[in-house]
């Protein structure tokens, strides 16, 4: 694959945050941007595949996005306890 040099304007503090984030992992700076543009193009490719097939968003890929997706008014913890005690009481009940 070939490369394209590719020049970009940004504030000199970001570049020099990614700067040391990049020599603290070893990489370069085109890496994590090629890295980044990769994850980009790939995101929009991805959800029109999902859209042309009729599939719903995909499912959140950050921590972030998990709690947003939750279906309000669920109390999880109250399910879980129920179905454990009902476990618990037919066991009890096939032991007698």
């Amino acid at each position: 694959m070939s490369k394209k040099k590719l020049t970009l304007s940004i504030s000199r503090d970001l570049l020099d945050e990614t700067k040391l984030y990049a020599r603290e992992i070893g990489r370069s700076l085109s890496s994590i941007v090629e890295e980044y543009f990769e994850y980009l193009a790939s995101t929009r490719w991805i959800d029109a595949l999902a859209e042309e097939l009729g599939l719903k968003k995909l499912e959140p890929s950050t921590e972030s996005e998990i709690p947003m997706s939750r279906p309000a008014g669920l109390n999880a913890t109250k399910i879980v306890r129920e179905l454990r005690k009902s476990r618990v009481e037919a066991i009890l009940h096939d032991i007698k």
